[in-house]
């Protein structure tokens, strides 16, 4: 019979129910993931009813002794932290999970909280923010946490240069935009000097007036060559480092046998790369066909047999995610015993490779195609600069010492593979890459940029046909596959290109099904026009960012349905992923090889494509902040000169404008505009000026004199000179009901009125954020 609610076991009454002691409600208390309410201990300890007031009598004692801290609700030890807490993140450790403090707590020995980062509920906090978690405990001093939500998004972490300030320091930030420095506290034992590039943790104020910085590292010497990529590296928490374990698994690797490869290395594979390429991860061959198709060979460095699933290597491969290229120095992926040789299909050598033959007809449409591994041999080590001059006829083939045909072979199967491209009509932005030519010391010596060739045009589209072809594969064998996908733009983004369609004499209607051919109309008008880079630029900031799945959408900017990462194995994990799926997918219904997959379960797979994703995009905002370092550093010696530009963004502080085609980013404060009161008028991405009928738009050509330039942020401020537009009827002319600018309420017209703006809303006077007009009065 079921006992009622209070009711003592039979064979236990209340004088016999044995109480437990104090140091036994301690354990128990300790050793709970939680803080227990009294009703948990009772029930832990069989208590009934009866006895429970004896026990609250007991927790109360122990409570006003400090044994315990708690009410009714839960009873802890007094150094357990609350079940739900804020909490700072201090570090990330080798596994990349987080090391938290509770917020405002500064004891010298806190209890560790690390915190379970779940990849896939979005990006990660940073260090020095501050989260909501809820704490499990896992030992006397130690807690697990899960984050709630993310509270604090501001940085604590500062980065920048040392300047001297009195007998003290201060911290010129380095973050572009922010000028005011910070005082900075020193550490003992780590000397500091002026212009060394220091990591500081922000100390808790109020205001701004009075911040103070604690120094953490000290990074070396801001003047130094290679001090831009250090302080990349520790800005953006790029792991540079390969652990000892790692080190030693890449030591003593061997190239395999041809058992169980094709022996290909007859064929004369080619690799193609840039002039100051190290690594060589892709070989190419192509030849005609009977029937007036063509035979390709896409041959990549099988990675996958040296890196197997959860050794040290992959480990540490998968939380680099991605190489980082910086314009003086690579972070690679792998070690340099297997990126750099192994791995590299260096001219002569024998190596393992993961080969995709592809059969195309002659409009470039592949009708069949297999991937299998073999073993190669590079038959020459070329440049793009040196095929190009084959493509131009300014050199003979017989002059980069490949077999007869090679090259001339290879143009025609990227022809036909072109023609393919222009049936798809993929999105055809024509915008120019940046790069940083270094002297021997490591000095930046001058900024060019370079438009896409015919040479790397055809690797490209050659590497194109592999990754379909790999996507493919996986698909037809349902294996998993970590797509690179890429949405459709945002609708609301690409309604911005409806003006600048209107401003090169094209037409871009918003609310149809966007197809990439709709932006490359606007791109074509805009050729060979002082619009060219606005529209490409504008073009590109309209369409969504591409990202690793395991949920194939599809590729819109490629025009393809589906497509993977496969031909960089060695600098990319995603590539490394579908290498070992296509290894299982060989294999059949036979148990997955050592170096497949191993069953990696799919949710598993999914948060790691979340994981590179964002490490890829780390990487590239790396790469970019260090390249405006290095162009800011070059127009140091330029302060007062004039140089050319053109707008090519509008904001209400100002205008951003690409100075010397490109070279740099400077801005045009509002302040160094002609004097005038400007409008931002957001629809037409405009300053107006009211009075004196100025106007600065996208896509305006500029004289501008440069003012200041601070490299260590990458920050270039200019004044106008000469250009902009004037109407010889100002707007504040022309419109009757204009609203009166602040000065001239007072009766007394300002001589500088410049540095006003006001913002003009482009939805008809509706105020953001409150859904309703926002009128004017009329004065």
């Amino acid at each position: 019979m079921a006992r009622k609610k209070g009711e003592n076991r039979p064979d236990q009454s209340p004088s016999a129910v044995t109480l437990p002691d104090e140091a036994m409600l301690l354990d128990y208390i300790n050793s709970c993931p939680v803080p227990p309410s009294l009703r948990d201990i009772t029930r832990a300890f069989n208590i009934g009813q009866d006895a429970r007031a004896s026990v609250r009598r007991s927790l109360r004692n122990m409570s006003q002794r400090g044994l315990l801290a708690g009410d009714h609700r839960a009873i802890a030890a007094p150094d357990t932290l609350p079940e739900v807490t804020v909490l700072e993140l201090i570090s990330f450790d080798d596994d990349g999970d987080g090391l938290a403090r509770r917020a405002g707590n500064d004891s010298e020995n806190p209890p560790e909280i690390r915190v379970i980062l779940n990849r896939r509920a979005g990006r990660a906090p940073s260090v020095g923010q501050q989260v909501l978690a809820r704490l499990t405990r896992v030992g006397p001093d130690n807690y697990e946490a899960r984050i709630i939500r993310v509270l604090d998004r501001r940085q604590k972490r500062l980065f920048g240069v040392v300047t001297s300030a009195g007998k003290g320091f201060r911290l010129q930030p380095a973050d572009r935009g922010k000028r005011d420095s910070i005082g900075l506290q020193t550490t003992d034992g780590l000397p500091l000097h002026a212009g060394d590039l220091i990591e500081a943790e922000l100390l808790p104020s109020r205001g701004y007036i009075g911040k103070t910085a604690r120094v953490i590292t000290n990074l070396g010497s801001a003047s130094s060559a290679g001090a831009f990529s250090a302080l990349a590296l520790a800005e953006f928490g790029i792991r540079h480092q390969f652990p000892d374990a790692a080190i030693e698994e890449s030591k003593g690797l061997k190239i395999p046998p041809l058992k169980g490869r094709r022996d290909l290395r007859d064929q004369p594979l080619v690799t193609i790369d840039g002039a100051d390429a190290r690594d060589f991860d892709d070989a190419v061959f192509a030849e005609p066909t009977d029937h007036g198709g063509w035979r390709l060979l896409v041959a990549i460095a099988d990675v996958s047999h040296y890196v197997r699933l959860d050794s040290a290597l992959d480990i540490e491969a998968r939380k680099r995610g991605n190489s980082v290229y910086l314009p003086d120095r690579v972070v690679p992926m792998l070690p340099e015993a297997i990126s750099n040789d192994l791995c590299s299909l260096r001219p002569g050598e024998d190596r393992a490779a993961m080969v995709a033959e592809i059969h195309i007809d002659k409009d470039g449409k592949r009708f069949s195609h297999h991937i299998e591994r073999a073993l190669i041999r590079s038959h020459a080590r070329l440049t793009y600069d040196q095929v190009q001059a084959v493509f131009d006829g300014t050199i003979d083939e017989a002059d980069c010492d490949v077999p007869h045909g090679c090259l001339h072979a290879l143009f025609g199967a990227w022809r036909a593979l072109d023609i393919d491209r222009q049936s798809r009509e993929p999105l055809a932005l024509n915008l120019k890459e940046r790069r940083v030519v270094m002297d021997d010391a490591g000095h930046p010596v001058a900024i060019t940029q370079r438009s896409q060739i015919e040479s790397q045009r055809l690797i490209e589209d050659f590497m194109i046909a592999a990754n379909v072809a790999a996507a493919d594969s996986l698909i037809a064998s349902r294996r998993p596959c970590v797509f690179r996908i890429h949405d459709t733009p945002d609708p609301k983004k690409a309604a911005s290109l409806a003006k600048l369609a209107e401003s090169v004499g094209g037409k871009f209607t918003t609310g149809q099904v966007l197809r990439p051919h709709h932006f490359n109309k606007i791109i074509a008008l805009a050729e060979n026009t002082p619009d060219a880079l606005t529209v490409n630029e504008a073009v590109l900031r309209s369409q969504a960012k591409a990202v690793y799945s395991i949920d194939n959408i599809g590729h819109f900017g490629l025009s393809l349905r589906n497509y993977a990462h496969f031909t960089s194995p060695i600098r990319r994990y995603a590539d490394l992923l579908v290498h070992r799926a296509l290894v299982d997918a060989a294999a059949g219904k036979k148990t997955g090889p050592k170096d497949g997959l191993n069953g990696l379960p799919l949710d598993a797979i999914a948060e790691i494509c979340t994981h590179i994703s964002e490490t890829e995009t780390t990487a590239a905002a790396a790469e970019r902040r260090t390249i405006d370092r290095f162009a800011a550093a070059l127009f140091e010696s330029r302060l007062g000169v004039v140089v050319e530009g053109t707008i090519v963004a509008v904001t209400g502080f100002g205008a951003f404008i690409r100075l010397e085609d490109g070279a740099a980013d400077g801005l045009l404060a509002i302040n160094a505009l002609p004097d005038d009161y400007y409008d931002f008028v957001e629809e037409t991405q405009s300053l107006d000026g009211r009075h004196n009928g100025w106007r600065f738009v996208v896509g305006t050509p500029l004289k501008v004199k440069v003012t200041e330039v601070t490299p260590i942020s990458g920050g270039i401020l200019l004044e106008w000179v000469d250009g902009g537009l004037q109407s010889d009827t100002p707007r504040g002319k022309s419109s009757r009901h204009r609203p009166k600018a602040p000065h001239e309420h007072a009766g007394k017209r300002r001589n500088k009125p410049s540095g006003r703006v006001r913002s003009k809303p482009s939805n008809g006077g509706q105020s953001a954020g409150k859904g309703k007009t926002a009128k004017r009065k009329r004065r």
